[in-house]
């Protein structure tokens, strides 16, 4: 087996490069963490839009049942 000896500069070089490959790997990828940001906006706002349209099917919902009610009784 070699006796393979590796010097503190090697290992402050490698070190180096690494450090910016991941600088580079970060650089690269901001637009994507930035855009999956936005798309959480975007479903929470999709949420409360949902939910407030829940609520306008609900009240629509009760007054036709009102509507039906008093047309069915208003007839006899």
């Amino acid at each position: 087996m070699e006796d393979q000896t590796i010097t503190h500069k090697e290992i402050y070089d490698r070190l180096v490069l690494v450090e910016a490959k991941i600088d580079s790997i970060d650089t690269s990828t901001k637009g994507i963490v930035e855009a999956f940001t936005n798309a959480q906006g975007a479903f929470k706002v999709l949420e409360w839009i949902a939910k407030f349209l829940a609520i306008i099917a609900a009240i629509a919902a009760a007054y036709g049942v009102l509507v039906g009610a008093f047309s069915f009784l208003g007839k006899k």
